[in-house]
């Protein structure tokens, strides 16, 4: 009696189901982390149904990213990497930016690291259907534990390598990691090519160099707005970007970390490494090398400036953290020949501006330094979520947003600007990447491609008076 009252009941039940409910199986196959000014996010998420979806509604889906919802925006048919394709196999759910931060991919612990347990889920939403070849399904079974094993991001157009020469100040060697932006159509067209070279910040250091790519948001500058601003020989827009990634940060040196007092323990090797690329890509013009870098980037591009005289044509130093008292008078003297436009906050609490930037600049400006710019910004703003203040160390985010318009007054009282940083147009140009891309070094100082040839004196260095220093 007991088995029939529960053959009855299981009968009942099935009763009560929908005779074509199902469950739509999609395989998740990537996401792609886009870079944002002040962080990292999935953005995007590519999936296999088993059976071809019929009703491409966003509202009938749902996403989380690492337990958090996210809204979808779009849905479309694609390839397997998420480029759209009529009728294709996979479907691409568009998501929109989310603040949460813990659904950002990027986890900044001392040093910079993808997250390792990162889940997608993929979902019906609550009391929606969808049909897919023919049939109607209520609900979807689709999710990952680990997403982030691959991803898409713009760092995929980088290509990657190493450079291994010796430190600086001590013995034994030190290898870098790079990744380097060739457009095709500029790699073929037979002309010379300016060369944007960055350095990365403090929490992007290690041998990962999607990191350094994609923690600052290096990545805008292949994009189109940036890219535009530059011409190459043969006038045609764009230019290279090789962006450097030391194992630690840039501000290790053989005595521990410095502020300018003793060299890089990287000075040499990111030097060769510079040289090598160079040997390599030879459609690359030498007299166009253009070095930046924010915070601890930003301390080695002075230092890189300071240790090479007249080598790249500009440089861009964003909240550099070489502390001024460590550069000497005849440096400040060798340095007002160089072309510089330095960015920063005035509010920067991680970088003090009145112990760096600032005073480096009024003494460049003292000495006689005709293209020595610099634009202090009040506050950082965010431009991706209008409205937004953001941390006053993060002014590489105008850098990258293409906000740096003007410069403060040369000799002039500092007046901090949201509005571009200053009121000055520099030479006359009203964005700091087409001053740039103005730069050209004349009578460059080396033959290539001998990767040593340019090291300055590596493990010595004296002030005014003829002290050695280190």
């Amino acid at each position: 009696m007991k088995s029939i009252k529960m053959l009855l009941a299981a009968a009942a039940l099935c009763a009560a189901m929908p005779v074509d409910a199902q469950t739509l199986k999609m395989k998740n196959q990537v996401v792609r982390v886009t870079a944002y000014e002040a962080s990292t996010a999935v953005n995007l998420v590519v999936v296999k149904p088993e059976k071809k979806v019929e009703t491409l509604d966003p509202k009938l889906f749902t996403v989380e990213t690492n337990g958090v919802a996210r809204v979808v925006k779009a849905i479309y048919t694609c390839d397997d990497r998420g480029e759209w394709c009529d009728n294709g196999d996979y479907l691409a759910f568009g998501l929109e930016n989310v603040a949460d931060r813990k659904a950002q991919p990027l986890i900044a612990m001392g040093r910079g690291t993808w997250s390792t347990a990162y889940p997608v889920k993929v979902s019906l939403a609550k009391g929606k259907t969808i049909k897919a070849a023919g049939q109607k399904f209520t609900a979807v079974e689709c999710e990952t534990p680990h997403a982030l094993r691959n991803f898409l991001s713009e760092s995929d157009f980088f290509r990657r390598g190493t450079y291994t020469g010796i430190a600086t100040g001590k013995t034994g060697s030190q290898t870098l990691t790079y990744g380097a932006y060739e457009p095709q159509a500029l790699k073929l067209d037979g002309k010379k090519n300016p060369l944007i070279i960055w350095l990365h910040g403090g929490g992007e250091g290690g041998t990962d160099v999607s990191i350094a790519l994609m923690g600052n948001e290096v990545v805008s500058l292949i994009r189109e707005d940036i890219q535009s601003h530059f011409t190459t020989e043969g006038g045609d827009k764009g230019a290279y970007v090789l962006a450097v990634q030391c194992p630690t940060m840039w501000m290790d040196t053989s005595k521990g970390m410095g502020t300018g007092q003793y060299p890089s323990l990287y000075s040499d090797v990111l030097m060769a490494t510079i040289q090598h690329y160079l040997a390599e890509n030879p459609d690359v013009d030498a007299n166009r090398l253009y070095l930046g870098g924010c915070s601890n980037g930003g301390y080695m591009t002075m230092n890189m400036l300071i240790r090479n005289p007249k080598f790249f044509a500009a440089a861009y130093p964003t909240c550099e953290a070489y502390l001024d008292a460590n550069i000497s008078d005849n440096e400040i003297k060798a340095l007002t020949e160089e072309n510089i436009w330095i960015v920063q906050s005035y509010d920067d609490t991680t970088v003090d501006p009145k112990a760096n930037c600032i005073p480096t600049f009024n003494r460049l400006v003292k000495a006689g330094a005709k293209n020595v710019w610099m634009s202090m910004f009040e506050s950082v703003e965010g431009i991706d979520n209008p409205g937004t203040k953001l941390y006053g160390h993060f002014s590489w985010c105008y850098l990258f947003n293409d906000a740096v318009t003007a410069s403060q007054e040369q000799g002039g009282e500092l007046k901090p600007s949201n509005n571009g940083g200053g009121s000055v147009a520099p030479q006359g140009y009203n964005n700091i990447y087409e001053w740039m891309n103005a730069q050209v070094l004349k009578d460059p100082v080396v033959d290539f491609p001998n990767p040593f040839a340019n090291i300055v004196n590596a493990n010595k260095r004296v002030d005014e008076n003829g002290k050695q220093r280190y």
